[in-house]
């Protein structure tokens, strides 16, 4: 056997995060390197080519091996599908790694958090993290894909769309009430550093992510709802709804994956209140899916389609391997 191309990357690029893991063809994952976020759509293309160059040179050193010894990288990324951002990905890969060296896939950063739950290529998933989206791959490898718009004019009950939500619940309050001591608008004023909603202006329009930024208030709203804030439960009311509305969409496009288990992914879910709000309106809408909770997050996801890419058989000694690796890894 020879001593190069034993070793695939994986690559998550979401919104508000990047990260990487180097593995061998057995399963066993290596290193882990986190940077920020790959949107193309959010950060100028220049900055995120600059980064994951930067993530994929550290994780090669922490490895200790070279780029020739990589036999594929996976790169999951926010937009990965859309033709010209594809084109984008692999120019920059085969300017990396020289396209002789190292096999090249590119595809949406769903794939990612799919293949986490399921450890196959096909499935469906809910993501709701800084974005939403329902995103299905079949047998015959057809892809359907509902929401996942962007925050412009999407990302319904995302994250984002939370913070949006709680940012605009302020301004109105203010505009009808001043300075009343709302608990929801000093929660979020102290999370923001901020002493009055009039410095909201300043300080989103002009951060450098306020995408990110916007979405980062969603843990404060979720607390807040877990207290029994009446506007912070209704934000989390509609965002569920409008996710569960996303799966509705999705039957009725593709009624062949009405029996498909579910796999939950997103920071959102990671929250017991967010997530028991969600089944409740699945219920509502009769959608009595079996749910899939990752075990590993979906960075190994995307290690495991470069593992299924190379033709490697997923048994469940193989996944005992990746996860065992992963948790290993993961503490250090």
């Amino acid at each position: 056997m020879p001593l190069n191309k034993q070793y695939i990357i994986g690559v998550d690029g979401g919104g508000t995060k990047t990260r990487a893991v180097i593995g061998t063809k057995c399963g066993e994952v290596l290193a882990v390197v986190e940077g920020a976020g790959a949107n193309i759509k959010s950060t100028p293309p220049t900055e995120v080519q600059q980064q994951i160059m930067k993530l994929l040179t550290e994780l090669l050193q922490k490895v200790g091996i070279t780029r020739k010894e990589v036999s594929t990288i996976f790169l999951c990324m926010a937009g990965g599908d859309r033709q010209v951002d594809f084109v984008r990905w692999h120019h920059w890969m085969d300017l990396f790694f020289s396209s002789e060296s190292c096999k090249v896939h590119v595809t949406n950063d769903a794939v990612a958090a799919l293949t986490s739950g399921t450890f196959a290529h096909e499935g469906l998933v809910i993501i709701a993290g800084t974005g939403s989206i329902v995103y299905c791959v079949q047998k015959n490898n057809h892809v359907s894909r509902v929401g996942g718009w962007g925050y412009l004019f999407g990302d319904e009950g995302s994250g984002y769309y939370i913070g949006q939500e709680a940012l605009r619940a302020i301004a109105q309050h203010y505009d009808a009430f001043g300075r009343d001591g709302d608990a929801l608008t000093e929660a979020i004023l102290k999370k923001l550093g901020l002493k009055d909603p009039t410095e909201m202006i300043t300080v989103i329009y002009e951060h450098a992510q306020a995408r990110a930024l916007i979405a980062s208030i969603v843990q404060t709203v979720l607390q807040l709802a877990e207290q029994g804030h009446e506007t912070a439960k209704d934000i989390i009311e509609r965002a569920t709804t409008y996710l569960a509305q996303l799966l509705l969409t999705m039957f009725q496009k593709e009624p062949q994956v009405k029996s498909f288990p579910i796999v939950t992914c997103g920071g959102l879910f990671e929250s017991s209140y967010f997530a028991n709000c969600f089944q409740r309106k699945l219920q509502q809408a009769t959608i009595d899916n079996r749910l899939i909770q990752p075990e590993v997050p979906p960075v190994i996801g995307a290690f495991i389609k470069g593992l299924i890419s190379e033709g490697v058989h997923i048994t469940e000694s193989l996944q005992q391997i990746v996860k065992e690796s992963w948790m290993s890894k993961n503490k250090m």
